[in-house]
């Protein structure tokens, strides 16, 4: 038996609309799975930011050298703003990190295809 033109348009539109609806579920996968390695990619960019500011700051805190009687007491002001950074920066690392991590996801869901 021969299927008539009909038959054979309505066959072909029905496998057309299951590919395009495939390639739709792919490409959802796909942004879903690129997200994932943003946000798991996110924690290494906070990690050497964190490693940055940590090195700047040690900066502050080593001994320096001997200079003039007016220029030390700056020095001792940039000491204790090492200090305080050595103490905050282990605590700010965490929320840093989390705020890090929610821009790179937001920036994502932004470039998503719909």
């Amino acid at each position: 038996m021969h299927r008539s033109h009909l038959a054979l348009d309505e066959e072909i539109a029905e496998v057309e609309g299951r590919l395009a609806q495939r390639r739709a579920e792919l490409r959802t996968l796909v942004a879903e799975a690129r997200s994932r390695v943003s946000v798991k990619s996110g924690a290494p960019v906070a990690l050497a930011a964190a490693l940055a500011v940590g090195f700047a700051a040690s900066r502050f805190v080593r001994k320096p050298a001997p200079i003039r009687a007016a220029v030390r007491s700056g020095s001792r002001t940039m000491r204790v703003a090492g200090v305080l950074a050595s103490v905050l920066l282990p605590r700010l690392i965490g929320p840093l990190q989390a705020v890090a991590t929610q821009w790179l996801q937001q920036r994502m869901h932004r470039q998503r295809p719909h």
